[in-house]
Order: structure tokens, then sequence, then C-alpha cells
């Protein structure tokens, strides 16, 4: 990558620099995006608020809780919103409710993940509404199946399919809008864990960063 290209790209240091830095551009939902997308449409919502139960980035879910462990063993608990140290930013949150709907949807937290576990715990207390399509093995149920599968999770189109209804049937929609959301979208099609296919299959759209710059006036 050229080093010059690299230099106009900003760096961000504290959450606080985000909102100045905020633009809108188009963009393509990836598959729990997309999910969410089709729910929205259905509950009539022009707006989402995802909260992570930590905001560690790890896409193998199997060494995510080693990792959130270790952070927390060797810095103050700030990785979660339900943190102590968060608590303000939860407070607005909460302020800003009430909410037509709460959806977990962050795994099984299976032996591995005790400490997403405490914090889901947490998330459980404060949205008492919470509802998701339950994990096939939970701790606790404490767990709700993640809008996107698994290697294991079976054929993705009709696991797409089967969490929407799993979902949609816990809210307050219609009968036809539950069966619609169940049966197959074009973009059930589309969506893969970590990446948008073109139409034709043969090709992945990407995000070229190399020439990212900030944008005057923000």
């Amino acid at each position: 990558m050229d080093p010059d290209a690299t230099a106009s790209i900003p760096i961000v240091t504290h959450a606080s620099q985000l909102p100045e830095m905020a633009v809108w551009l188009p963009t393509i939902p990836d598959a729990t995006q997309a999910q969410t997308v089709l729910l929205m449409e259905a509950l009539n919502c022009g707006r989402a608020v995802v909260v992570n139960l930590t905001d560690v980035c790890e896409p193998n879910s199997s060494a995510l809780g080693p990792r959130v462990t270790a952070l927390a063993n060797n810095t103050p608990r700030w990785d979660s919103l339900f943190h102590a140290l968060r608590q303000a930013e939860l407070d607005n949150l909460l302020a800003a409710g009430p909410y037509v709907a709460v959806i977990g949807g962050w795994g099984a937290l299976g032996p591995k993940q005790e400490c997403l576990r405490a914090v889901a715990r947490e998330a459980c207390a404060h949205f008492p509404g919470i509802i998701g399509a339950p994990a096939r093995s939970s701790y606790r149920n404490l767990g709700f199946r993640h809008p996107r599968p698994t290697a294991a999770g079976g054929p993705k189109r009709r696991y797409y399919g089967s969490w929407r209804k799993d979902v949609a049937s816990l809210l307050n929609l219609s009968q036809e809008s539950v069966a619609a959301l169940s049966a197959e979208h074009t973009i059930d099609l589309l969506v893969d864990k970590n990446r948008i296919w073109t139409i034709d299959g043969n090709h992945s759209l990407n995000i070229d960063l190399s020439c990212v710059s900030r944008p005057e006036g923000t």
C-alpha cells in the first residue's frame, strides 16, 4: 500500500471523535444487517440501534471469549456498554426508549464465553422484554441464535428464513408478515459471512480503503 495514501486516513483513538467524522455512504448490508433490515421493514421502523455484548473485534467466535477474558484480566472493563465505566452511555440508550422491539442475537454463549454470559445477563436485566430465536443449546437460556449461521448451521438460505420466522413469531406482526419474512428473499442469495456476492456469484464486492481521506469540512 502506498504510504502517502495511508497518511490521509484519519486515526480514531477515542469514540468521541466519531460524531464529527461521520459521513453518509452508500453500502450493502452484510448477512446480519440484511436480516435486521427485513425485520425493520416489517415493523415499519426507520432506525435500528445495534449494541454489541463486547466491542472486541474477533470474527472467530471460539476465540472471542478468551480474548475478552484476557482483556478483562489486564485492563478496566470498558469493552462493553454494560460495564460500569460506560454507565452514562447505557443511561442515554435506555432514556431513548421505549423501543418497538429489542432483539437478541449473540449466539449460544458456550463454555468458553463466561465473560460474555455475564454481560448477556446484564443486557437481559436492562431490557427485560428482549426476544430472540432460541439457541439450540444455551447456558441458562441466555443464548439467542445469531442472524448469521455458523459453518454447521445448515444451508444459509434456509437458516435466514428460519431465523426471521422464529423472531417474527415473537413480535406483534400479522400472520401474513410472518409468512413473508419466512419466505426466501433475493438478498438471502447474496449475503455470506464475510462478503456480499454479486448476482452471478462469481465476484464479491470489496471496499478499497487505500485512497480513503477525510472529507473537507467534516
